[in-house]
């Protein structure tokens, strides 16, 4: 349902608009009227009519001057003039301009008063398909998003398990990637979008939780704990635990006794 506004000085010509159209069969449920364009702007800020038929000599402000003010802060609004043949050249320039979409002349016809009427219908109707198509698609994309972001962060955890599983084994990107059938180059930018971190510092942060825990059991040394975590070289493991941990294996170790 929309809104309408009549803009006239003269009560009986509003009212006799008011009574010249079904205007609840045309889908208007509110009409408002104003005695002058200084009213109009008024009633319209506030009320912030779907369509405005408006006269244009009208006492304190005249009809053009009312769109013209209204146009910046009621874009979406439409304005249909009326006019006699004297203000006809006056109507056209302000359709020229832009911000009106038809006039009606004085005295009204029925059928081509309607029909002005009608279209400017068909274009509220239409702005009110679209912005639905536009809301409904960013809904769409926003449940998308959160469904591929969810899919994500089960893509992390898995792989996660996967390293805890094979934590002692050389676990590169490629092969990771090739286990679960993604690309490693999607998967690398994967891993830099959604966590904002290398596949490398994933894996390393793993295998020093990893370390740290084996660390708390007294029985294995460090070198023991640095091979158990995957480490090759002793000398990249306490550089990597240190970077992670701000403290070397045998330090973490010993904080640990205290």
């Amino acid at each position: 349902m929309y809104k309408l506004m009549i803009t006239e000085d003269e009560p009986l010509v509003r009212e006799g608009l008011k009574q010249y159209f079904n205007w609840r069969e045309l889908g208007f449920r509110d009409i408002f009227e104003a005695e002058n364009g200084r009213h109009g702007i008024d009633i319209a800020l506030l009320e912030k009519p779907d369509l405005v038929i408006t006269d244009i000599r009208m006492p304190v402000m005249d009809g053009l001057e009312m769109i013209g003010q209204l146009r910046k802060d009621l874009p979406n609004t439409l304005f249909i003039i009326l006019t006699g043949y004297s203000e006809f050249k006056y109507a056209k320039k302000a359709i020229q301009f832009g911000g009106v979409q038809d006039y009606l002349l004085k005295p009204l016809q029925y059928e081509e008063s309607l029909l002005s009427i009608t279209n400017s219908i068909k274009i509220l109707q239409n702005r009110k398909h679209n912005s639905n198509t536009v809301l409904h698609f960013e809904k769409d994309s926003t449940k998308n998003t959160n469904e591929a972001d969810t899919s994500d962060m089960e893509l992390f955890q898995q792989i996660e398990t996967y390293i805890k599983d094979h934590i002692e084994q050389d676990l590169t990107l490629s092969n990771v990637a090739d286990h679960f059938f993604y690309n490693p180059s999607y998967l690398s930018r994967l891993f830099k979008i959604k966590l904002n971190k290398n596949y490398m510092a994933f894996v390393s942060e793993i295998r020093i939780k990893f370390a740290q825990r084996c660390l708390e059991q007294p029985h294995y040394s460090v070198t023991d704990v640095s091979k158990m975590a995957g480490y090759k070289s002793y000398k990249h493991f306490v550089k990597v635990f240190k970077g992670i941990s701000q403290m070397t294996p045998t330090e973490y170790r010993k904080k640990l006794r205290m």
